[in-house]
């Protein structure tokens, strides 16, 4: 197996997920409407009811959070549909081919990421409308972090697709009933530097906390908010997102090649 087939096979099967997203216009409009909704929901109960005092704009606050769970969660999605496509036949003729099971799931990741890239840009439109101060800085800092947001999300779907292999009903919940949570015990959308007990061990336990500390990190790096932002150390950070990733990465793609051997 020659690293040329390798990668024409992963951009292939890339390449086949954004052909079939563009004919999806079902997640189109759950894309315009997910951030109007959610921003919305932000800005108008909690930015302007219960974060008055804050020393930072919460709604850009939000916002930062939310890019970087969405694209983890869109990625995860989009990994996931091996599930579905187990069901159908077609994993079985992909693993048939003469190349690398985990450039099958790579090309997996590379086309969700590339969908979910596609599916933040409301978010930023949708922010600015609604007055959240959009600097360069800001932009560019949580761009930086998004391939780390795309890794953790594909490498999530990935072992999500290899627990659940034989249930799409059952992986499609799953999603849900790991990225939300997620999303209010990260400090993605509420402030979680002070939880303690329980709910403290709990933040500390979701992979998406330190993504998006990261992001919050590199986004507000040199403000005047910066420090009262930051949870770890970026090196922290990326420590255990990277291993967490590789981790799930490498685990789900066994667990979803012996379910296939056994089929």
């Amino acid at each position: 197996m020659s690293a040329r087939n390798e990668a024409n096979a992963l951009l292939a099967i890339a390449a086949r997920d954004l052909l079939i997203f563009r004919r999806d216009w079902g997640i189109l409009v759950f894309s315009l409407f997910f951030p109007i909704a959610f921003l919305g929901l932000f800005d108008g109960l909690i930015g302007q009811n219960l974060a008055a005092g804050l020393p930072f704009n919460f709604l850009q606050f939000a916002l930062v959070g939310l890019v970087g769970c969405m694209l983890a969660q869109y990625t995860m999605m989009n990994v996931t549909s091996l599930v579905q496509e187990r069901e159908t036949g077609f994993t079985q003729e992909i693993f048939v081919a003469p190349v690398s099971r985990f450039s099958i799931v790579a090309g997996k990741i590379l086309g969700g990421s590339a969908m979910a890239l596609l599916l933040i840009a409301p978010f930023f439109v949708v922010a600015g409308a609604f007055g959240a101060p959009l600097s360069v800085g800001l932009v560019s800092g949580i761009l930086w972090v998004a391939p780390l947001a795309l890794l953790l999300g594909g490498a999530m779907g990935v072992l999500l697709s290899g627990i659940f292999a034989t249930s799409p009903k059952a992986v499609d919940q799953a999603v849900i009933l790991v990225m939300f949570p997620q999303m209010f015990l990260s400090g993605a959308v509420i402030p979680v530097s002070h939880s303690t007990g329980l709910l403290g061990v709990l933040v500390r336990l979701m992979p998406a906390t330190y993504l998006v500390d990261l992001m919050r990190t590199v986004a507000y790096r040199g403000t005047a908010v910066y420090g009262s932002l930051q949870l770890y150390a970026p090196g922290v950070d990326l420590g255990v997102l990277l291993v967490v990733s590789a981790a799930f990465f490498v685990a789900g793609t066994l667990l979803f090649v012996q379910w296939e051997k056994n089929r």
